[in-house]
């Protein structure tokens, strides 16, 4: 019974207060040709053939992933789902877009690697790790 309040909580949420991030992420789904789709918790995954991964609302996108990072990569996209119900319409500009900044701009690529810094790093990730169940950053 928990589960199922859970669930039904989580899906008004996405689709009340987390309204732009769940349109967006169902037009990246509408338009994402894969066969291989499946359920993480209660978001909706689709494998994709870009490079990284993401969440957007309730729709998680799987970029390559290997086999052994696949549960930690679901775990992280997992809490960016989460923190779209936590905040709701301030998670494009407070979330999404630094974090897509972080992951696809050159400059931070290079940063992290002369710095030897983690992707996990920057809030927007490190706080997904967290509400997604991963302990290592």
């Amino acid at each position: 019974m928990k589960a199922r309040i859970a669930k039904t909580a989580y899906y008004l949420l996405q689709w009340t207060f987390g309204l732009p991030q769940n349109v967006l992420g169902l037009v990246f789904w509408t338009f994402t040709r894969t066969d291989e789709k499946y359920r993480f918790r209660n978001a909706a995954v689709k494998r994709w053939r870009f490079g990284g991964s993401m969440g957007l609302g309730m729709f998680i996108f799987m970029g390559e992933v290997p086999l052994r990072e696949k549960e930690y990569v679901l775990k992280h996209e997992y809490g960016h789902t989460v923190q779209s119900i936590i905040l709701g319409p301030l998670f494009l500009p407070v979330i999404g877009l630094p974090s897509l900044l972080w992951a696809s701009l050159p400059v931070f690529s290079k940063m992290r690697a002369r710095r030897k810094i983690s992707y996990y790093s920057l809030y927007t990730e490190k706080w997904a790790n967290f509400l997604g169940g991963n302990r290592k950053t």
